[in-house]
C-alpha cells in the first residue's frame, strides 16, 4: 500500500481525500491511499517522524503547518522558500522534500479560466501564506502586482520574501487598505487571498460596499466553500466576472499528484469529486 496524507488541524472538513483517492481510482493505482491525518501544533514533528517509519510516500500540508513544517524536511525547493511556505512533500528512500504546488495551481486555473495576466495590473487582497503563492506565480508571470493588507508590514514582509526567493526583479507593490478607492480604477484583476467569506461567515467581505469594482474586471476569490462568495456576488452585480477557488484546489492537488505517481493527474474527475463532496 502507497500511503499519501493530508497534515493539519482541523482536516476533517478537506476534499483532498476524496479528489486523490478518485484519482487514483480513475487510474488504476488500487495499492493507493489518501488519508486524512488530523496534527496538533505539539504533534507535528513528531508526525514527520512517523510519516518515514510508516512508509508515507507523500503528504500534503495544510494550515497551521505550512510555515512550521519546513525545517523538519531534508530539501525544500527554490520556489516553495520563496513562498515560505510547504504544502507538498514527497518521500523517497527516507529523504523529505518539500514543495509548494499552490502556485502552479493558481496560474494553472487562470490559463484554464483563459485570464492573461502578463503586463496586466494585479491587485492582491491580504498577505498569509496562500498570497505569498499567487503573487509568486503572478510576478513571475509578468504581471504588476499590488498588494494589501489589513496590516502594512505583513504585506511588506510578502514582498520581501517573494523577491528574495527569485533570482529575477519583480514587479511588486504594497499599499494601504484605505488605499483601494484610488487602487481599483487601475487594476484589472482583483484576488482575494483571505478567509474573509469562508463559511459559515458567507455575508463578509473583505471589500468595502462604498468602493465601486471597475466593470471590466475579473476577480477571483481562492474560498471554494461557499461557492460563489459575497466578494464575487459584488462584482457580479457591478458587472465584472468572478471565479472561485474550486479550480485552484483542483489543479494544486494535481501538481501534487503528479509529483508522487510521475503520472498525469486526471483533474477533471478530482474537479467532479471535489464538486460531489461539496454538495
Amino acid at each position: 500500500m502507497k500511503r499519501i496524507g493530508i497534515i493539519g488541524w482541523p482536516v476533517e472538513h478537506s476534499l483532498s481525500p476524496v479528489m486523490h483517492n478518485a484519482a487514483f481510482a480513475a487510474l488504476g493505482l488500487s495499492d493507493w491511499h489518501y488519508e486524512r491525518l488530523p496534527t496538533p501544533k505539539e504533534e507535528l514533528v513528531t508526525r514527520i517522524e512517523n510519516l518515514i517509519k510508516e512508509g508515507f510516500v507523500g503528504a500534503n500540508v495544510t494550515v497551521p503547518h505550512k510555515q512550521a513544517v519546513m525545517p523538519l524536511l531534508n530539501n525544500i525547493t527554490l520556489a516553495a522558500r520563496g513562498i515560505g511556505a510547504v504544502n507538498t512533500i514527497v518521500i523517497e528512500e527516507g529523504r523529505t522534500e518539500g514543495y509548494n504546488t499552490d502556485s502552479p495551481g493558481f496560474m494553472l486555473d487562470l490559463a484554464a479560466q483563459g485570464v492573461e495576466v502578463a503586463g496586466k495590473r494585479v491587485l492582491v487582497l491580504g498577505a498569509g501564506g496562500s498570497a505569498h503563492a499567487v503573487v509568486l506565480g503572478l510576478a513571475n508571470g509578468g504581471a504588476h502586482v499590488t498588494v494589501v493588507a489589513r496590516r502594512d508590514n505583513t504585506a511588506w514582509e510578502l514582498r520581501n520574501a517573494v523577491r528574495r526567493g527569485v533570482s529575477k526583479q519583480l514587479e511588486i507593490e504594497v499599499q494601504s487598505l484605505s488605499a483601494l478607492p484610488k487602487i481599483a480604477p487601475t487594476v484589472e484583476a482583483i484576488v482575494n487571498t483571505t478567509p474573509v467569506g469562508m463559511w459559515p461567515n458567507v455575508d463578509e467581505s473583505l471589500w468595502p460596499d462604498e468602493v465601486p469594482i471597475p466593470s471590466g474586471v475579473v476577480i477571483y476569490d481562492l474560498i471554494y466553500r461557499p461557492m460563489q462568495t459575497k466578494f464575487m456576488r459584488q462584482a457580479e452585480a457591478a458587472g465584472a466576472r468572478a471565479i472561485g477557488g474550486l479550480g485552484m484546489l483542483v489543479y494544486q492537488g494535481a501538481a501534487a499528484f503528479e509529483l508522487w505517481t510521475g503520472q498525469q493527474a486526471p483533474a477533471d474527475v478530482m474537479r467532479a469529486a471535489a464538486l460531489e463532496a461539496l454538495k
